[in-house]
């Protein structure tokens, strides 16, 4: 299979898990059925200035985020991190996260979440 850069989906989503602003998630893999039922979300991510995924936990999946730009602000079971591009988290089942740009350009990421 290949997917080319314009053939890729982009979805807009407002305040996402009560973030602030809007979250534009651009599909790199398109759901459970492209990820072999072993996950949901294969995606980048791309956050403006003010911008974020509020708070939330995750059960029965784990996610990792792979910082491409930007100086992204991460909340870690309710610690404060900076991550910068090359950094990459991992935020286990059970547990929760939520990511911030508090920055003055775009944090580009890669997500991905697969079942536990």
């Amino acid at each position: 299979m290949i997917r080319r850069k314009d053939e890729r989906p982009v979805n807009v989503f407002e305040n996402r898990y009560g973030g602030a602003g809007a979250v534009k998630m651009t599909a790199i893999m398109n759901g459970q059925e492209e990820l072999g039922g072993k996950g949901r979300l294969f995606s980048q991510i791309t956050l403006a200035p003010g911008c974020g995924i509020g708070v939330h936990t995750h059960e029965n999946e784990w996610e990792a985020f792979y910082i491409l730009s930007g100086q992204a602000e991460l909340t870690d079971n309710g610690e404060v991190h900076t991550l910068s591009p090359g950094d990459m988290h991992l935020c286990h089942a059970g547990h929760s996260h939520g990511v911030h740009n508090a920055g003055t350009e775009d944090v580009e990421m890669v997500a991905l979440i697969l079942y536990a």
